[in-house]
């Protein structure tokens, strides 16, 4: 939960959205809170080229609670399956 944390840089706080609200900042970068009210996230990675898409929820089998990959589509349509699923 810690990178949700430092979401506070120039968007609008996390806090605020409402179940199903997405924002996306200058580079790309995705936030939003799922269906069930999870905070999820979509950002570049700072270490190795690639995108992590997490969300704020116990993992379940069917339904990971992080993604790392290296392309763009992936991480959009892991993004999109998180805000729905959880």
């Amino acid at each position: 939960m810690v990178a949700f944390l430092r979401y506070n840089e120039g968007m609008s706080n996390m806090v605020t959205l409402q179940p199903g609200q997405v924002e996306s900042s200058d580079n790309g970068e995705r936030f939003g809170r799922s269906q069930g009210g999870h905070l999820v996230q979509l950002r570049r990675r700072r270490s190795e080229r690639g995108f992590v898409v997490t969300v704020d929820a116990d993992p379940r089998p069917e339904v990971p609670a992080e993604l790392l990959t290296h392309e763009w589509g992936a991480a959009n349509a892991a993004f999109d399956r998180l805000m729905r699923e959880y």
